[in-house]
């Protein structure tokens, strides 16, 4: 039987509801701890591409005297530094949440502290991510080199349309790569035992010709996120666990071949 989508986000709100503490109030305290602590701690270092553009529009100095003075080697270090460890904190923090939603779309009561999941398995967390976006990278150039490819044809023979088609190409290409590895995490919370290059695999082998349909689904939350500016971002607070528990849902699918708290196999398909 095919993945009913409808089916797996009504029984996404519906994990939602009457849980505690509320998901609302989880996806808080995540954003708290991500978006907004790692707001503070980049406010308390200089950032050189702001003090450029505003000694570049509000002063006389020349272009040349503000990057001698600005982008010097301390400074870029710096900062470059405090953004990799953030983005390798938002990496463990992420694979928290996931372990969160993942638990909540199975009704199995959790809580906080599963936000901090992924500092138990910091190893873990950060090389399926680290693996994740370096596979996605690489895989992706090949996209490009068709586009690129796609652009030279099509100026040599004067036919803008192979560009149009390498464009397409490419998109669709980052799309699939981007896909392939979504389900990774989900494979580490539910198998202690498996690394993070064999839980890429599984989720490869897993994704492969279901791409469409988790396509599909992120599409349908699209509606949510556009309105979520108009509510100051609250919405978003509510949008968080019920797009992360279809997500899981999906997961489950995927693995057992029906919904949780359907009937399962004895054994998992992957």
């Amino acid at each position: 039987m095919g993945y009913n989508r409808p089916q797996s986000k009504r029984m996404a709100r519906s994990a939602m509801r009457g849980v505690y503490p509320h998901p609302m109030l989880v996806a808080l305290v995540y954003v708290a701890l991500t978006t907004v602590l790692g707001n503070i701690v980049m406010s308390f270092v200089s950032n050189p591409f702001e003090a450029f553009y505003y000694y570049l529009l509000e002063t006389n100095y020349s272009v040349a005297d503000i990057l001698s003075a600005i982008f010097t080697p301390q400074r870029v270090a710096v900062i470059l530094a405090m953004e990799l460890l953030l983005s390798l904190y938002y990496w463990v923090m992420g694979y928290g949440y996931s372990s969160y939603c993942l638990r909540l779309a199975r009704r199995e009561g959790p809580g906080y502290r599963n936000l901090l999941d992924g500092f138990w398995e910091i190893g873990r967390a950060l090389s399926v991510n680290l693996l994740s976006a370096l596979f996605v990278l690489l895989w992706s150039l090949v996209g490009v080199a068709v586009y690129v490819a796609a652009v030279v044809v099509a100026a040599l023979l004067r036919f803008p349309i192979l560009a149009l088609v390498g464009g397409v190409f490419m998109a669709v290409w980052t799309i699939r790569i981007a896909y392939r590895y979504r389900l990774a995490v989900y494979f580490l919370l539910d198998n202690p035992g498996m690394g993070a290059t064999e839980a890429l695999g599984h989720s490869k082998q897993a994704m492969d010709g279901h791409t469409l349909e988790l396509f599909f689904q992120d599409l349908s939350f699209l509606g949510w996120a556009l309105l979520a500016p108009f509510t100051l971002g609250i919405l978003l607070l509510w949008l968080a666990p019920y797009a992360g528990a279809a997500d899981a849902n999906f997961y489950h699918w995927v693995m057992y071949g029906s919904l949780p708290g359907g009937p399962e196999p004895s054994q998992p398909i992957w």
